[in-house]
């Protein structure tokens, strides 16, 4: 005999003598409602001939029965929801790490600014960062002849990417030869000494006498002397 829990549906496989021979009460082990189960109704029943008087009411069945549910059926039955807390425990959860990675990420610049071994860890999942803050953009550079001396003029500006003023660090340019050979070095200091957030600075640098054979200029921020 099969039952079919009225609140869950969930199913259960019982043996139908032990609901002779008025039913009894069961309760659902799956969600906890409990019903008054009759036997089938092609069922004979073992007490049929006796007087209605002498039947058993079905007051008289008194306490319930808990059932299991049978596993081939038991996919049937509602699937339980989560309860409203845990829905919001991890709605939090998520929240939060995704606030913790926006801003790992807004301020990458000030990260490795302050701790320079993360640039590898943010270097490993794509995200190269400029610990500096700053860019270098339209650079060129330019042969002129001053007094009959050949001169190389570069000339750039340099940009705060940042929401915030920054210090300027020297710049250093360097001239290498067609192997990509250092040939010299030279470095300036920018007079502002800050840049604005967001702003753009020009600069200008001049050098005597380039070194014959130059070919390539590289244009970079050093903490270091000249």
């Amino acid at each position: 005999m099969i039952l079919n829990c009225p609140s869950c549906s969930t199913r259960y496989l019982t043996d139908p003598v032990s609901f002779q021979p008025n039913g009894r009460l069961v309760r659902c082990a799956n969600c906890g409602h409990s019903w008054f189960q009759t036997p089938p109704d092609d069922m004979p029943k073992s007490v049929g001939d006796a007087p209605a008087a002498s039947r058993p009411s079905a007051s008289a069945n008194v306490g319930s029965a808990r059932m299991d549910p049978i596993t081939p059926f038991s996919r049937t039955a509602s699937r339980r929801r989560m309860p409203g807390s845990t829905i919001a425990v991890w709605f939090l959860l998520a929240l939060g790490v995704f606030g913790l990675g926006t801003a790992i990420y807004q301020y990458r610049v000030e990260i490795v600014r302050g701790w320079p071994q993360t640039a590898s860890l943010y270097n490993l999942v794509g995200v190269n960062v400029n610990s500096a803050g700053m860019i270098f953009r339209n650079v060129n550079y330019d042969m002129e002849n001053q007094d009959g001396m050949t001169v190389l003029a570069v000339t750039g500006e340099v940009v705060n990417i940042t929401e915030q003023d920054l210090p300027i660090p020297r710049v250093q340019l360097v001239l290498r030869d067609a192997d990509g050979l250092e040939l010299y070095h030279w470095s300036i200091t920018l007079p502002e000494g800050r840049i604005a957030a967001e702003a753009t600075l020009p600069f200008l640098t001049r050098l005597s006498s380039p070194p014959v054979g130059a070919h390539a200029l590289e244009v970079q921020f050093t903490e270091g002397e000249e």
